[in-house]
C-alpha cells in the first residue's frame, strides 16, 4: 500500500495529542486522519484526541480481507477498548460518520457529531449509484487493483474540487496529502462488495447519545439526492453547512471545531472521580 515511498513520508497510523476529555475523530473512505487538518490542534487544546487512519488505508494498519463497514466498526471499538476508553466523544466524517453512528449505537460514545454521514441511503439504489460513479470515476485517479497511480498534479486537480466547495482555501499541504492518500487505499473494492453496505444506518431515531449530524450544501460526493429524510429527534440535531463541501474541515476547520464542541456541550459532564 505504501510500496515505493520513504518511511518518512507516510503518516503515522494514529494521531494522538493533547489532553482532557477523550475525543475519537474518524476519517472517511481513502484518506487518512491527517483530512482533519487544523481541527487537530484546535481540539487538542482542551481534549486527548485519538485520530487513528483505518485499516487498508496509508499509513494505517494492514487490513484482514476482505474489509467491511462492519469490521471497521469492529477495529474502531477496539481501539477504544485498547485506549482504556470506555466511551468517548465521536465526530467523524464520511465513512467515519457512519463508524461514529454505530459506535454511538453500540453505547460507546458521549456525544457523536457525523459530517456529512455515508448511510443514510434514500434507497438501497443510491448506494448503487454511489457506487457505479466510484468505478466511473476511481481509475482517473489510480484507485483500485491494476490501475496506476495517475500524475499527482492531475490527482489534486480532480479530487480536491470533489471534497471541498471552495478548492483554493485549502491548504496545498493537505491537498498534496489528500492527493497521496486516495491512491494508496487498498479496501476500496471490498467495502463496494460489501453486502451490507446498502442497508446503511437505520437507527438514528433511536440514539440516546447527543448526536448531531451535518449536511454539506455543496457536498459533491454524497449529494442531498442520496440521502434519506433525516428527522431530528430530542437527542439527534440536523444542521446543514452552507458553503462547504464533503470534507468541509479542509476548508473551514474553524467551524467544524466549533460544531463539534456545541455538540460535546450537550452531553453530561463526566463523572468526578472521589
Amino acid at each position: 500500500m505504501a510500496e515505493g515511498i520513504p518511511a518518512e513520508q507516510i503518516p503515522a497510523a494514529v494521531h494522538r495529542s493533547g489532553h482532557g476529555e477523550p475525543l475519537l475523530l474518524l476519517h472517511g473512505v481513502l484518506l487518512t486522519w491527517q483530512s482533519w487538518g487544523a481541527v487537530l490542534d484546535d481540539l487538542a487544546a482542551d481534549h486527548t484526541l485519538l485520530a487513528p487512519t483505518l485499516p487498508g488505508h496509508f499509513g494505517g494498519p494492514e487490513a484482514a480481507h476482505p474489509v467491511t463497514v462492519g469490521s471497521l466498526i469492529d477495529h474502531c471499538e477496539r481501539l477504544l477498548d485498547e485506549s482504556g476508553w470506555e466511551t468517548a466523544h465521536i465526530a467523524g466524517n464520511s465513512l467515519g460518520g457512519w463508524i461514529a453512528l454505530e459506535l454511538a449505537a453500540r453505547g460507546r460514545a458521549r456525544s457523536c457529531t457525523a459530517i456529512a454521514p455515508a448511510g443514510f441511503w434514500r434507497t438501497p439504489a443510491a448506494s448503487e449509484a454511489l457506487l457505479r460513479k466510484f468505478r466511473a470515476f476511481g481509475p482517473i485517479l489510480g484507485i483500485g487493483p491494476g490501475h496506476r497511480p495517475a500524475v499527482p498534479s492531475l490527482v489534486r486537480s480532480l479530487l480536491v474540487p470533489l471534497l471541498a466547495h471552495r478548492p483554493a482555501d485549502v491548504p496545498n499541504t493537505l491537498a498534496k496529502a489528500m492527493a497521496e492518500a486516495v491512491t494508496r487505499c487498498d479496501i476500496a473494492e471490498d467495502l463496494a462488495a460489501d453486502p451490507g453496505l446498502s442497508t446503511g444506518f437505520t437507527t438514528l431515531e433511536s440514539l440516546s447519545t447527543p448526536t448531531t449530524v451535518l449536511l454539506p450544501a455543496y457536498d459533491r460526493v454524497l449529494p442531498a439526492h442520496l440521502y434519506s429524510e433525516l428527522t431530528a429527534t430530542p437527542t439527534v440535531e440536523i444542521r446543514h453547512l452552507p458553503d462547504l463541501g464533503h470534507v468541509p474541515m479542509l476548508e473551514a476547520p474553524d467551524l467544524i471545531t466549533a460544531e463539534i464542541r456545541a455538540t460535546i456541550a450537550r452531553a453530561p459532564a463526566p463523572a468526578q472521580s472521589s
